[in-house]
């Protein structure tokens, strides 16, 4: 019974919650209906965050890609009977991207339940679970990443299977009415998008498919670089190297999950990835090993993934490209790892270490910041640009990024940056949001229903970029290496706790603090950003800041005179 009892909410807060009479596991309770509920943020309860420790961010990391080695020979036998029989580089290469992706969110969700055990276990609460004969219906895994591991539904159904498997005894539950939904479609877009998936499509057979940043003819070029057999041993990790029984890393699941968490995974198999067929048997590449280059399309797209499982179980060879950020900077990753570090190589924007990470690293000048820094740009540019990230109200990606609490706090160091910028620099102050992701916060219209002088940056980033006056950045990300490689006036700041980095590139931030660059508080970076709008550019030209950009663009954002083509295709043909 509930009489008495205070009732912890696993999914949405039901409207008109009382905070007296209802605990919130998460801020994802209020996504999506924040404005029902002015201030939640202060007047609720919340469990703890279970992870703001680097040290227990690495080993929760650790368990998840430990729990991916574990399970994926049991979902590749689950999808075909004669899983053995084929190469197991063919189902790491198809599984992975996927399996590590529930992996993620069944090791974060466990640790929230720990965290509540340990705060709330002895106090008497009433908690709605979900039944286990829910349905959820997934097209693809980008599906089950918007609408799954960012969902309300799924989480409480995950939250509910880890839960009844280990209530505390003070604590009583009910169960709700099963769900029963679906999201996306397999079907075939017809018309211009129709073409367009046609013509991507057949990019994605190239050995060098063309990636972001790069153009037709550099794909090309790069592809026929790539048409002898490859030279030297085989660099790439086999998955069960990060199992359980390798690393030490299992996860404590409750019984009966610990001895068989696969019926965690299944309910959220997408429907492109159970309808593939495989192959009977895989007979080595006659003409191997070759290599060609992945492109990260492999995440989103289970049948292209499976023309690269094809190739990897022939004997045969891939190489990722980096595409962002937190590459070699995050203190810790887990899929990219698992799915692009662990290949024969990987190319990066100019480092040569991950800490914490193993892979074969090689540095090259990347075509997209070549191209951001050979655009032209207006010598004065006419406001100051503010560009977000995304606020996921769920700890999807198990990483080094803001947990949710940490979430509610960044959203606010928005506010206390612009508080501290003059109402004359509000006026010409553009936000930039990030994309709309579902389970996320309210971004620019909570910011901008504060600051109703300051406009949004609507279109594409990058001519916001080149005719802003002054670029300011709340967090680590693949703009700010865009930005420096184009040398545009630049401030940043965020808290060091909510992006933990590598020593390496804490030494890399530690140089452009230095420089003046960047700021650990919302609050000395407003003060920085009002010192030099008088003229951003005879600052930002100044000897100390070129030389901490160099340094950082040495490292982070490898450019060089001229074309980059040529050191690809020589790298290419050396491999």
């Amino acid at each position: 019974m509930n009489a008495g009892r205070v009732t912890l909410v696993l999914g949405r807060m039901p409207r008109h919650a009382d905070p007296a009479t209802h605990w919130a596991a998460g801020p994802w309770c209020f996504a999506g209906q924040e404005e029902f509920f002015p201030e939640w943020e202060k007047l609720f309860v919340f469990a703890p965050e279970p992870l703001t420790d680097a040290a227990l961010q690495e080993r929760a990391c650790g368990e998840a890609k430990a729990l991916c080695a574990d399970v994926l020979p049991a979902v590749a036998a689950h999808l075909c009977p004669h899983s053995q029989n084929l190469p197991s580089a063919y189902w790491e290469t198809l599984l992975t991207p996927w399996v590590v992706s529930v992996a993620k969110q069944i090791v974060e969700r466990w640790w929230r339940v720990k965290a509540m055990y340990a705060a709330w276990g002895d106090k008497e609460l009433h908690v709605p679970l979900l039944p286990p004969d829910c349905a959820f219906s997934f097209a693809t895994g980008p599906d089950f990443v918007r609408h799954g591991a960012l969902g309300h539904t799924c989480n409480h159904w995950l939250f509910s299977r880890l839960l009844e498997a280990s209530l505390p005894t003070a604590w009583s539950s009910a169960q709700l009415a099963p769900v029963r939904k679906s999201y996306g479609s397999l079907e075939r877009p017809g018309g211009r998008e129709g073409l367009r998936d046609l013509l991507r499509n057949a990019m994605l057979r190239l050995p060098f498919p063309r990636l972001k940043g790069m153009s037709t003819g550099q794909s090309l070029r790069f592809s026929l670089a790539l048409l002898h057999k490859s030279r030297g041993a085989d660099r790439s990790c086999p998955q069960q190297e990060y199992a359980s029984r390798h690393t030490g890393l299992a996860l404590d699941l409750p019984a009966p999950l610990a001895a068989d968490p696969l019926p965690l995974f299944l309910p959220f198999l997408p429907l492109q990835l159970a309808r593939l067929r495989h192959p009977e048997k895989i007979s080595p590449d006659p003409w191997g090993p070759r290599l060609r280059v992945a492109s990260v399309l492999a995440y989103e797209d289970a049948a292209y993934r499976q023309t690269l499982a094809l190739w990897r179980g022939r004997g045969n060879r891939l190489m990722y490209v980096q595409h962002g950020s937190d590459y070699g900077q995050t203190r810790c990753v887990t899929d990219v790892e698992l799915v692009e570090y662990s290949q024969h190589a990987f190319a990066t924007w100019g480092w040569e270490r991950h800490t914490g990470c193993r892979g074969h690293f090689i540095p090259l000048p990347y075509p997209q910041l070549a191209r951001a820094a050979s655009r032209q740009r207006k010598k004065n540019g006419t406001g100051l640009l503010l560009v977000g990230t995304e606020m996921p109200a769920f700890g999807y990606r198990m990483d080094a990024h803001p947990n949710p609490r940490q979430m509610v706090e960044y959203r606010q160091d928005k506010a206390l940056f612009l508080s501290g910028l003059s109402q004359q620099l509000h006026a010409a102050t553009l936000y930039r949001p990030y994309f709309p992701v579902p389970g996320s916060l309210r971004d620019a219209d909570w910011l901008l229903e504060r600051f109703p002088q300051v406009r949004m940056a609507t279109g594409p980033l990058a001519p916001h970029m080149d005719s802003c006056r002054l670029l300011v950045l709340d967090h680590n990300g693949t703009t700010l290496l865009e930005a420096l490689a184009a040398n545009i006036p630049t401030i940043l700041f965020w808290r060091k706790d909510f992006w933990p980095l590598t020593p390496e590139a804490e030494e890399l931030r530690e140089i452009l603090a230095k420089a003046g660059i960047w700021h650990s508080t919302p609050r000395q970076a407003a003060t920085k950003a009002a010192e030099v709008w008088t003229d951003p550019r005879a600052w930002w030209a100044t000897p100390a800041v070129q030389n901490a950009r160099s340094a950082y663009c040495a490292a982070q954002a490898w450019t060089v005179p001229g074309s980059p083509s040529p050191f690809w295709i020589k790298t290419l043909k050396s491999l």
